[in-house]
This record gives structure tokens, C-alpha cells and sequence, in this order.
């Protein structure tokens, strides 16, 4: 069925944004793991290095204040490899020849405090020398040994979060290869079937009441040709005559083809201009704004309201105003390229979407031409009018990236544009300054 098809489809989409989701979200959490861990490792440096300087106190002054405040950093780091919480092999290792040697630290620690009663000597074979080179040899091998321990994290971080990445791109890969195979599926079952309703259709429209659809899959348009087919079977039944009822069916089909594109017409164009209505404007910004998103291209969005339109349809009548309307529609198709949107929003309001654009300058162009186009005289049987317009103009990704924001940025803009006498348009505040400068977009 092309709904299960389609609702697989729909899965496999979500199952790839969960798995994205997901992978984030644990390289998030790996991240702060190892940041704690890191962390962790310097903390330990740190009380290696105070345990070094209250060593290099403790052998200046040979006193038992230098040697309190050595056994206290001895005490704080004693502490703090204690609390390792390292998985690894490697690292927990390393954690434990730290922990060794910070025991031959304490030992060596005691053995300095029943030296500070004998008289010191100085030399690199007294006690008090060969005391110094194995408490710098010691903490040297620490220092060492943890900068080994951090270079081992970081390199199992890095692994770690490789094998995050090639999982996760292994997962979207095989997802997106199944979605794409679905997809092929379904277009080739939904075609296969379509193909043979149309050529159904046709032979009926020939006259060939003996036609009979077969579509072997078993699916929602496989109800549709049941039905074309119990509808060919009551006509062969019919005594109407294949001629009559050929030109019957042809006519009919025409018809209806006929006041489904009026009927469409009418639906998304205004009565009187002949532009998009409102409705169909909004449905076709809505598809334009989706594929700027997609493609990264640049458009804008022009609100455009004929100024002082309300005198010349109150003093000349509102026949005159509809031919100005008309006129001022056709004046603005001629002024953008045939691939811009246009619309009337109602009233003297008119909407054009350009897409895609390439600069501040392009739109400042187009407004120009417009403005120019419109402020040609119109010589009615009667009258002769003069024309001026305000327009507003909103920016995409600018100045917002939603249909009703750049719709009231643009309207916005347009009331400023009215601020000033005769023919004007204006950017948001941003653009202006842009424009100014002659930057591009």
C-alpha cells in the first residue's frame, strides 16, 4: 500500500533526526565526562606542584613549620589521588605508581623529620642532599607520570568520540540508503499504477468499452481502477451507440478540464487584476520561503500601496478607480521579471516577492522601475491620472525568516515610505545603512 509505504518513509526520517538527536546529546555527555576527568588530572599537577614548593621550603629552612606545611600538601595530595575514578587500564596504572611514589614521599617525609634534629650537612652525599635528589626525583617521575596520564585521555577522548562519529554516520548512512530505497519503491509502484489508469482512461476516451485495468500491486489506486472498471462494464452494457458515447465522454472530459483550470483560476487570482489573491500569494511566499531555507538564496518582499488612490475613487468614480487599479497591475508585471510573485492584497495594496536577488541595489533597482513605470500618466476616455506609490520592503534572511514577520516588517517600512512626499520606497533600518555604504547583501 503507498500509505504504509508512505508512513515507512515518515519513520525512517524520524529514526535519522533521533539518531542525530542522540548522538549529539552523547558527545555532549562524553565531553563532560572527559572534561571532569581532565580536569581532575590538572587539579592533581596542581598539588604535586605545592607539594614541590613546600619541599623546596622544607629544605631551605630545615624547620618544623616548613616541615607542617610539607606533610599538609603531602596529606592533599595523598587525598586526591585517592578519589581517581579512571576506567582505563592505562591511566588507572599510572594513578597507581603515583600513588606509590606518593608513599615513598610520606616515607621519606618521616625520615626528614628525625633528620631536623641532627646537624645539617651540606653536600650531595650528606643526608640532607641525598634527601633533595629523591624528593626531586620522586616528584619529577610524578609530573611525568601525569603528564603521560593527560596525553592518554586525550587520545581517548578523540578515540572515543571517532567511534561516536563513524557510528553515527555508518547508522545515517544505511538509513538514508533504506529512506531512498523506499522512496524509489513507492514512486515506481505509485507510476507503474498511474501509467495504467491513464492509458485506461485514454482507450475509454477512444471508445474502447472492452478496456479493463489491471494493476497487480495491491493499493490505494488499485481501488480506482476496480471502480474504472465496474463504470466500462455498465456502459458496455448501455445501448447508447460507441460513436454517441465517444463524443459524449470527450465532451464531458473537456468540460471538465475546462472549469477545473477557471475554477483555479478564479480560486488564486484576483477578480478585477487578474493577480494571485491573497490566499494564493501567502501558499506561494510559504513554498518560495522554504526554498530559500534549502538553497541559501536571498529574496524580498515589496508592499505596495498607490498613494492618495482613495481621492481619485471618491472624486471619479470607482469605475476610474478599478481601470487605475488594472493599469497600475499590469505596470507592475512589466516591471519585475516574469519568475517574481505578484498579488493583491486588497484595495490599492499590491505584493511582490523577488527571488532570488543578489544585492541591496538589485531590490533598490527594481523599486525604481516600478516607481517610474507607475508614474506614467494614465489617459483614460476621460481623465488623465497621475500616479505615486509608497513601498516597504522586508529583506529574507534579513530581516526575518517567517511570512506574517516580513509581511508587517514590509507594511511597516511602507508607512515610513508614505512619511515622504511623492514615489518612495524604504529598507529596514539595517539595510538602509547597508545601502548607504554599498554593501551587498
Amino acid at each position: 500500500m503507498i500509505n504504509t509505504r508512505l508512513k515507512i518513509i515518515l519513520l525512517i526520517s524520524l529514526l535519522l533526526t533521533s539518531i542525530i538527536i542522540a548522538t549529539f546529546i552523547g558527545l555532549k555527555h562524553l565531553q563532560d565526562v572527559n572534561f571532569d576527568r581532565l580536569d581532575y588530572i590538572m587539579q592533581t599537577e596542581n598539588a604535586v606542584d605545592t607539594l614541590r614548593s613546600r619541599l623546596w621550603i622544607l629544605q631551605e629552612f630545615q624547620d618544623e613549620e616548613a616541615l607542617a606545611q610539607t606533610k599538609a600538601a603531602h596529606d592533599i595530595l595523598s587525598q586526591q589521588l585517592s578519589t581517581h575514578h579512571f576506567k582505563k587500564i592505562a591511566i588507572t596504572s599510572i594513578f597507581t605508581n603515583l600513588i606509590r611514589m606518593n608513599d615513598n614521599l610520606g616515607a621519606l617525609l618521616t625520615f626528614a623529620d628525625k633528620g631536623l634534629a641532627t646537624t645539617t650537612k651540606h653536600g650531595i652525599t650528606s643526608t640532607n642532599g641525598m634527601l633533595t635528589a629523591r624528593f626531586n626525583m620522586t616528584l619529577q617521575a610524578m609530573s611525568e607520570e601525569l603528564t603521560s596520564a593527560q596525553s592518554l585521555m586525550i587520545r581517548h577522548v578523540a578515540h572515543q568520540q571517532k567511534i561516536i562519529l563513524y557510528f553515527a554516520i555508518c547508522i545515517l548512512l544505511l538509513g538514508s540508503l533504506a529512506l531512498l530505497h523506499q522512496i524509489q519503491a513507492t514512486l515506481k509502484v505509485f507510476n507503474q499504477s498511474l501509467r495504467r489508469l491513464t492509458k485506461g482512461i485514454m482507450r475509454l476516451s477512444r471508445g474502447d468499452l472492452q478496456t479493463k485495468i489491471k494493476i497487480q500491486q495491491d493499493n490505494e489506486l488499485s481501488d480506482v481502477a476496480e471502480q474504472f472498471n465496474k463504470m466500462t462494464l455498465r456502459l458496455n452494457e448501455t445501448t447508447i451507440k460507441k460513436e454517441a458515447l465517444q463524443f459524449e465522454v470527450q465532451r464531458q472530459t473537456q468540460q471538465l478540464q475546462a472549469q477545473h483550470e477557471k475554477l483555479k483560476f478564479v480560486a488564486e487570482h484576483d477578480d478585477l487584476t487578474q493577480l494571485y489573491s491573497r490566499t494564493a500569494f501567502e501558499r506561494q511566499i510559504d513554498t518560495a520561503i522554504a526554498r530559500c531555507h534549502r538553497t541559501g538564496i536571498h529574496a524580498a518582499l515589496l508592499f505596495i500601496d498607490l498613494d492618495k488612490f482613495k481621492q481619485i475613487n471618491d472624486s471619479l468614480g470607482h469605475h476610474i478607480g478599478d481601470q487605475v487599479l488594472v493599469e497600475s497591475a499590469a505596470r507592475l508585471l512589466k516591471s519585475v521579471r516574469s519568475s517574481d510573485i505578484c498579488a493583491r492584497l486588497g484595495g490599492d495594496e499590491f505584493v511582490i516577492w523577488l527571488e532570488p536577488i543578489s544585492g541591496l541595489l538589485e531590490v533598490k533597482l527594481v523599486c525604481d522601475k516600478i516607481l517610474k513605470n507607475l508614474s506614467h500618466p494614465l489617459n483614460l476616455p476621460s481623465h488623465q491620472v497621475r500616479l505615486e506609490a509608497s513601498i516597504g520592503i522586508a529583506l529574507l534572511p534579513n530581516d526575518d525568516v517567517a511570512r506574517q514577520a516580513l509581511l508587517k516588517i514590509a507594511d511597516d517600512n511602507m508607512y515610513l515610505a508614505k512619511l515622504t512626499t511623492g514615489n518612495s520606497y524604504q529598507f529596514s533600518e539595517s539595510a538602509n545603512s547597508a545601502l548607504n555604504n554599498l554593501h551587498f547583501l
